[in-house]
């Protein structure tokens, strides 16, 4: 590169989900090396960050990403130096010039000792440059550590005013929703294409098929649940998505409610623990939505259950005709340890 044309490549950090940490890289890897990998993080390296930005804020299976800026700096007083305050704001540019429309509108730096004198400086020292207040709420995220390489300290600008998995369609919460990057990775393993139909036997609010219209429009989609305000949300969460293909919301019980069958794809992410319903009955909710989902499916169709009750689930697989386990996927989030069991027909 000349001098007058900078290297246009750059590094992007990703937050994840444990266990939706595969499902990320294959999405990542659309744009480019994966080049370290943990649990709850990935590092991308891309070819160009500015080309890059726009193309990672549409990701579904990453919680956040953030821009990497390695410094050489012993201790993080160094970083308020002019060369690294001018590269700093340099990134935190090119991060607001990718999506002019988007607007922060305050800056939170998340450092290990955040409150210390140095970190409270450098807080005061980027704001300052960047034009923005410093807030505990803060949308302009930036996290300050330790590099991987010795001598260096790094900045990562998150990209977003809010994490990626926050939705902008979510517009009222729902007690028990499932997580938008777990409902996705849920779909990927599920494997829903434009052929199949799909059927969510409790949907709540929506999240699973209206993560499903994100990738592709089956060419039959069914919500049912008990709740008139879940469906109310649940149409209001399509509405504010805007995405092509319909879905039909059918209140009332779906282990009774007349349906038409022949569904190759079905999920459920039932009531666990005690808050929809107490343990016992759980364990009988979920024989019976396996066996209504026989009678609801195609030959060859899938299932997929989420669910926390891992010992129940396993009870009410044992003996269970006309379902087979194909694969059980662990996720972690928040102290809370759900689970996919993949299902078969046959």
């Amino acid at each position: 590169m000349t001098a007058d044309r900078p290297d246009p490549a750059g590094e992007l950090v990703l937050e994840v989900l444990e266990g939706c940490g595969p499902l990320a890289r294959r999405e990542a890897e659309q744009l480019g090396t994966v080049v370290s990998e943990e649990p709850t993080e990935l590092r991308l390296a891309v070819p160009d960050l500015t080309a890059a930005i726009p193309v990672a804020r549409s990701w579904r299976r990453v919680v956040a990403a953030s821009a990497v800026l390695a410094l050489p700096a012993r201790r993080p007083r160094e970083l308020l130096e002019t060369s690294a305050q001018q590269r700093i704001g340099e990134l935190i540019e090119q991060v607001r010039r990718a999506r002019p429309r988007q607007r922060f509108g305050a800056l939170r730096l998340r450092a290990a000792g955040a409150d210390s004198p140095d970190m409270r400086r450098l807080s005061a020292a980027i704001a300052e440059r960047v034009g923005l207040p410093v807030a505990d709420d803060g949308d302009l995220v930036v996290r300050v550590r330790r590099a991987p390489a010795a001598g260096e300290w790094e900045l990562l600008v998150r990209l977003t005013p809010r994490p990626l998995s926050t939705r902008s369609w979510r517009t009222g919460d729902y007690p028990g929703a499932v997580n938008a990057t777990i409902a996705a990775s849920c779909l990927d393993l599920l494997g829903v294409g434009p052929q199949d139909e799909l059927l969510d036997m409790t949907c709540g609010s929506g999240t699973f098929l209206i993560e499903q219209l994100h990738e592709v429009a089956p060419r039959r989609a069914v919500g049912v649940d008990l709740s008139e305000q879940a469906l109310e949300l649940a149409r209001g969460h399509q509405r504010a998505a805007r995405r092509r293909g319909r879905i039909d919301w059918v209140h009332g019980d779906v282990l009774e409610t007349p349906l038409e069958g022949g569904f190759t794809r079905l999920v459920t992410n039932p009531p666990w623990g005690t808050l929809h319903g107490e343990h016992e009955s759980n364990e009988q909710l979920l024989g019976a939505l396996m066996s209504r989902a026989a009678e609801l499916a195609a030959p060859r169709a899938r299932l997929a259950i989420l669910t926390h009750e891992i010992r129940r689930m396993h009870a009410a697989l044992e003996g269970r005709a006309g379902w087979r386990l194909v694969d059980e996927h662990r996720f972690f989030q928040k102290g809370h340890h759900p689970r996919l069991f993949l299902l078969a027909r046959g």
